[in-house]
């Protein structure tokens, strides 16, 4: 992938994950971004999180290697979509 399609998929992870863990939680979330910290400010667990991940993949009509997923990459939605970036499974 080039730099701008790596840019431009963060951003479709960030945007997507933002609508995603609304549902998710079943609330509104207006002021979600990539500094929005998963487990502090919206309470995700682990299991959410992988959840969250496999919602995306169908979502993005993407697939993510999580094999080497680590709890710094949950650290927030920015951690988390530059993990997605670059973990995606090329077909």
């Amino acid at each position: 992938m080039t730099d701008v399609s790596l840019t431009d998929l963060r951003e479709r992870v960030v945007d997507s994950l933002s609508v995603l863990l609304g549902r998710m939680l079943g609330r509104e979330l207006p002021d979600v971004g990539a500094d929005t910290r998963l487990f502090d400010e919206l309470g995700l667990s682990s299991s959410k999180t992988l959840e969250l991940l496999l919602v995306l993949e169908e979502d993005l009509d993407i697939q993510v290697d999580v094999e080497e997923i680590e709890r710094r990459h949950l650290a927030s939605i920015g951690s988390l979509a530059d993990f997605v970036v670059t973990h995606t499974v090329e077909d």
